[in-house]
């Protein structure tokens, strides 16, 4: 019968998942803090076992980073809107269409990252948005991502 996974029965099992989920914690310091092996951990990782917690991770990242940018731009779009009322109120013409035609910019940035326009989300970082990653492709990903920590 095959030896069950120590990290998985350790008793701080989340905290030590979350410390490899997050990437902000380097694997030394983990080893040091719960007491386990670098090679416990080698198995977690390659084993599988903390797979579905980094596409969880990942998608609730997605979700909250997108949250958070149309939070920013409905601000932006509210503050918009009153300095065109004001511009208007004062009989400010020119001013008014001003920031109509910045807020026209905020308008087309709100539909890129809705989706209401069908293009693609263009960025530097290592994640892909627009595409949902298979568990092998996870996995993979967190190999790489321990592999460069070992090093």
């Amino acid at each position: 019968m095959p030896r069950k996974c120590t990290i998985c029965e350790h008793e701080a099992r989340h905290e030590i998942d979350t410390a490899l989920v997050s990437g902000t914690v380097s694997l030394r310091d983990i080893e040091g803090q719960y007491r386990v092996g670098r090679s416990a951990l080698s198995r977690h990782v390659k084993g599988g076992h903390i797979a579905a917690k980094i596409q969880k991770a990942k998608h609730a990242h997605e979700a909250v980073a997108g949250e958070n940018l149309l939070k920013r731009i409905e601000r932006k779009y509210a503050r918009f809107e009153a300095m065109a009322k004001d511009a208007q109120k004062w009989g400010e013409l020119e001013l008014e269409l001003k920031v109509y035609r910045e807020l026209k910019g905020f308008m087309e940035l709100e539909g890129k990252a809705t989706g209401a326009f069908r293009e693609r989300i263009e960025h530097s970082g290592d994640m892909n948005i627009t595409n949902k990653l298979s568990d092998e492709e996870v996995e993979e990903r967190a190999l790489a991502i321990f592999a460069k920590k070992r090093k």
